[in-house]
């Protein structure tokens, strides 16, 4: 069986394609070299008048240059152009396609066909307002969540941190009740006033910390250099020459992470808290490495050494405030880092496997 054979619009006759036109929704319209309109179908006649023979530009009210634009910019075999254009008459908006169109005399005319996309525009523009308008909203709300958890948290924190403070506080007071009894042998003294030094430089560390994750704050996502901001980290960690000792700190950043939306501050205070902790279980010999590389989702970065590692006893236990085995911790870096991480909307989590490797993996959405 033959299949049927495709007919062209050329082999139409002049009447029978102009009632096609004239059909069409669409307003179409033919411009020849000459910049005079030679043909218009009925749905444009209907909305503008009958316009056959003038010039383009004067009867659509059109810039002189986006006719020549459309003449002498375009090369005669070209694909399609799109461009918009907006009444002049009713402030109606149009998308106007504009291609090539050979006569069978070998002229090359300018085929115009108008799409009214008014109401589509004006969706997009409503559109676009009402997403500002949620983004604003959501913004407001996330502030209150944020404000309401910080308040449900205090009484618990507040419990843990009179427990912090009860020793060294208790140390000062004893210290000063000490120094207050005469006579005192200069040495002990000197031992006594260096026990108050060190509990209240104890104590100074333990309410910054406290005011730390008590004010909390959103973060600033801003594109940032993820490779800096490890080197940076790397930097601080490595000028801590008694915390080092022989530990060797890698930076390793795949070339698919830079820029990345984060707060590059708050993350900085995230990373230094989990490589001194690391440093700090090292013990002066071992690796740490700083490494990152993107994801489907966004971002991971890891935090790893080769250290004693943590108890499985202890890892559901890391992320909770004033959870510490360290005699000189508050217990509170880990819980303001897990803060700052979920508040970017990412997630940390740890795995350690005792002296063979030990792994924060803080993972965020693009």
């Amino acid at each position: 069986m033959k299949s049927p054979k495709r007919r062209s619009f050329s082999s139409l006759d002049p009447d029978s394609l102009r009632a096609v036109l004239d059909s069409m929704e669409d307003r179409i319209y033919v411009v020849g070299r000459d910049y005079r309109i030679r043909f218009m179908n009925w749905s444009l006649r209907s909305d503008m008048g009958d316009g056959e023979g003038a010039l383009c530009y004067e009867f659509f009210g059109h810039d002189r240059d986006t006719c020549d634009e459309c003449q002498h910019g375009m090369s005669s075999f070209e694909p399609e152009r799109r461009r918009e254009w907006t009444s002049p008459k009713d402030g109606r908006i149009y998308e106007v396609s504009v291609s090539p169109l050979h006569g069978p005399d070998g002229s090359i005319s300018r085929l115009h066909i108008m799409r009214d996309i008014t109401e589509r525009k004006a969706l997009e523009k409503a559109l676009h307002e009402h997403t500002k308008s949620l983004e604003a909203k959501v913004k407001e709300q996330a502030d209150v969540l944020f404000r309401r958890e910080r308040l449900s948290l205090l009484g618990e924190i507040a419990a843990g941190l009179a427990h912090e403070l009860r020793t060294p506080l208790g140390a000062i007071l004893t210290g000063a009740k000490l120094l207050e009894k005469e006579p005192i042998d200069p040495a002990r003294r000197a031992m006594i006033l260096e026990l108050i030094r060190k509990e209240t430089g104890r104590l100074e560390r333990k309410l910054a910390e406290f005011l730390q994750y008590a004010r909390g704050r959103l973060p600033e996502k801003r594109p940032s250099a993820v490779s800096g901001l490890l080197e940076d980290v790397r930097a601080v960690l490595a000028s801590d020459a008694a915390l080092v000792g022989r530990v060797h700190i890698r930076v390793a950043v795949a070339p698919d992470t830079d820029p990345f939306p984060l707060d590059a501050d708050l993350m900085k205070d995230v990373l230094l808290n989990l490589g001194q902790n690391a440093l700090q279980s090292l013990g002066g010999s071992g690796e740490l490495h700083l490494e990152a590389k993107g994801t489907a989702e966004g971002l991971e970065i890891t935090v790893r050494d080769n250290g004693p590692g943590i108890p499985s006893s202890d890892l559901p236990h890391l992320f909770k405030p004033f959870f510490t085995r360290r005699p000189s911790g508050t217990g509170l870096g880990l819980a303001i880092c897990k803060d700052i991480v979920e508040a970017h909307g990412g997630r940390i989590a740890v795995t350690s496997l005792p002296h063979v490797q030990t792994t924060f993996r803080i993972t965020l959405p693009r």
